[in-house]
């Protein structure tokens, strides 16, 4: 993270890992996010910890904690200003308009995954996160059809996941935090992912995807 801070070629890989690490943060996660705030040089923020061991060397007296995926912590709570491991030698403070950058460059640079993600048959079928996802998007005329796959990373230890799969008239990083807030009412503290998609990719992931039926289709009105 020091590294991070001072060399400009080392930023974006430091930013890579912070979406894809599970962070340590003050507050509690139910139905909804409610994120504590702490003081640090004068200003407000939330403070997020890369590690129980760093919470525990900031924190004098035990305070209601969770974990959460960087990637879902920043989307959910976008606008907001945190703190990276307050306290220690590697603190870094996150403006809005920083997290917003990264998930931005996040979203633009979203893989073609064949080599790295593996499709899998879930065990059960996510009903109430596709039931609110329906109930989202029928107020968000952007959407014109939403696929879902249940992936998992090649090499790693936790299990599958939702993969929600995108075909819309514009990708905003707005609309994925929505999706991400939708998720996290109905399952909380679990993994999802967003993958915007285009009418005949053909990147194996991409259109694997397409050619599963959408669990929601835009219907047309005529006036």
């Amino acid at each position: 993270m020091l590294l991070a801070a001072s060399e400009e070629a080392a930023r974006p890989a430091f930013y890579r890992l912070l979406l894809d690490s599970e962070l340590v943060v003050l507050g509690e996660l139910g139905k909804v996010m409610a994120l504590d705030s702490i003081e640090s040089q004068g200003q407000t923020y939330h403070a997020a910890f890369t590690s129980e061991r760093r919470l525990q060397e900031f924190l004098r007296e035990e305070r209601v904690h969770f974990v959460a995926r960087g990637s879902f912590l920043f989307q959910a709570a976008r606008g907001a200003s945190f703190v990276l491991n307050p306290g220690s030698d590697v603190n870094k403070v996150l403006t809005p308009e920083e997290i917003d950058w990264c998930l931005e460059q996040a979203a633009a640079q979203q893989p073609a995954l064949s080599g790295e993600i593996q499709i899998v048959r879930p065990k059960t079928f996510p009903k109430k996160l596709v039931k609110a996802l329906c109930v989202l998007f029928t107020s968000r005329s952007l959407i014109k059809e939403a696929h879902l796959v249940h992936v998992m990373r090649q090499g790693a230890d936790a299990g599958p996941y939702p993969l929600i799969g995108l075909v819309a008239e514009e990708e905003t990083s707005r609309l994925a935090g929505e999706i991400f807030k939708a998720a996290a009412e109905v399952m909380p503290g679990k993994r999802i992912d967003v993958l915007f998609l285009q009418p005949g990719d053909s990147r194996p992931l991409q259109s694997h995807i397409l050619n599963v039926p959408p669990f929601y289709r835009r219907t047309l009105t005529l006036n």
